[in-house]
Order: structure tokens, then sequence, then C-alpha cells
């Protein structure tokens, strides 16, 4: 089956339950039923939309999608924070002339703010030269939208991080393990840490998961587990050494 807008190659998800889209334009065609094999991990998809959502919202997520596919830009978080923003901040974003006539130009910029804030550097010419857009006209557009939606505030809601990083724990943490004791463990630990430690959601989902591993006396290699989480082994290291710091705070109790 290929996809009726671009005739693009149509691909299906593995082992969630999602949706059948569009491996070129990242149309949504349909949903599939799959099975899951952990139940517990529901990871929120802010790029879906539903029968409540405005026509100017699914266009913009439409082209988000489009974008992401051309660009080769991972789901989480990339894809979703993006789709998270344009949500948040629609009644900014969507009364602007300039960007509701320039939707690609704008996610563009959305796109290479957000790798910035992830510490994941990918200049703007290189996007730009990527999707066929003009280098000045989106340079142009960069200092407006970090302005307008005021980027490092969207990004500091303490709840959507602690959930975040129960999604990557879910998502990486089965690699090594197949005790969900552990991982539900880990996920208690993050949610009491939620605001005492802040920081990359997928850094703390794998320090916190180091953490449980050394309380429990159970062999688990740093390195191990930064290779599960895409990260270094190092950065898994210190992000365990941060919690272990809070959890020796008098007054601060966590049992495993």
């Amino acid at each position: 089956m290929n996809c009726p807008e671009c005739d693009g190659t149509i691909v299906f998800p593995s082992g969630l339950k999602g949706e059948v889209v569009c491996k070129r334009c990242g149309l949504v065609v349909g949903r599939c039923q799959s099975i899951q094999g952990f139940t517990h991990w529901r990871p929120k998809w802010f790029s879906n939309w539903d029968e409540d959502d405005s026509e100017t919202l699914r266009e913009w997520l439409t082209r988000l999608r489009t974008v992401s596919c051309q660009l080769d830009l991972a789901n989480f978080p990339y894809r979703e924070e993006a789709a998270r923003i344009i949500r948040m901040k629609s009644g900014i974003l969507f009364r602007s002339q300039r960007f509701g006539k320039n939707k690609k130009e704008a996610i563009a910029v959305l796109v290479h703010l957000i790798l910035k804030e992830y510490g994941k550097i990918r200049p703007l010419k290189e996007i730009c030269q990527k999707l066929s857009l003009d280098y000045r006209l989106v340079t142009k557009y960069a200092w407006n939208m970090k302005k307008m939606i005021n980027l490092p505030g969207a990004f500091s809601s303490e709840d959507y991080h602690r959930n975040l990083a129960r999604d990557y724990l879910g998502k990486y943490g089965w690699k090594l393990t197949t005790d969900s004791g552990l991982i539900q463990v880990t996920e208690k630990l993050l949610t009491s840490i939620r605001r005492e430690i802040s920081g990359n959601p997928i850094s703390l989902a794998a320090g916190a998961f180091y953490f449980v591993c050394k309380t429990r006396k159970i062999k688990m290699s740093k390195d191990d587990i930064g290779k599960a989480f895409h990260i270094s082994g190092r950065t898994v290291y210190s992000n365990e050494r941060r919690i272990s710091k809070l959890m020796s705070k008098k007054g601060f109790k966590f049992y495993c």
C-alpha cells in the first residue's frame, strides 16, 4: 500500500499500538492494532490529533511530520517536543501571519532550537539545505521564534520532564532487564526526585536506573546502561552521583 498523497512507502509501527504513516511525507493513513509486551509504558504522542483539534493545528502537525521525516528526526524527544510546543504556544504561533504563511520555515527554526536545547547541535544552515529553504529568511525567523514562544520557559515543566524521563526508562530500560520490579522502583525514584533534580530526561532516567542497580547490588556497568540509553557511561555516572548525593541528605528517604 502506498501513500494517497505522495505515493510514498507506508510504514507500520512495530511493538506498540499506533499509527500507519507515510515514510516520505508523514501523513497518518490509519491505525493498526498490535500486541504491547510491557503495558505500563504509554508515551504520549503530541503529534497525533483528534476530532477536537483545529484545522490549523492539524496543518502544523502534518508539516512537522514532513519536516521530521526529511531531517530523519527521532520521534522522542525531538519531534514530540516540537509538537508539544506547537500545542502549548498555538495561540501565539497561529496569530503570526509571518509564521502562518511560512509554516515549514517556522518549524525548521523550532526544530533547530529544540535540538540545541537538548545539546544536539545541528546548524540552521544544514537544516535549510536539507529542506531546500532560504537560509537568510529562516535566520530572520529564528530570533522572532525564540522571543515569541520564550523557549527556555517552554522546557521548564517539571511534570513533563518527569513523565518524559519515565517514558525513556520504559523505552530503554527493558533492553537491560526483564525485572519489572526494578523498573517500577526506578519509576518511583524518578517521581520522588522530580522537584529536586532537573536536567536531560534521558540522562536522569539512566542515572536513576544505575543508582537503583547499585543500591540493590545488581551488577550493571555504567557503560552498558549508557549504550542502552544512547548516552556516554560518564553521563550515566555523573547523574547517578547527583542522585546519590541527594539521597544521602538528611531527611530525604527513598527505599529500594
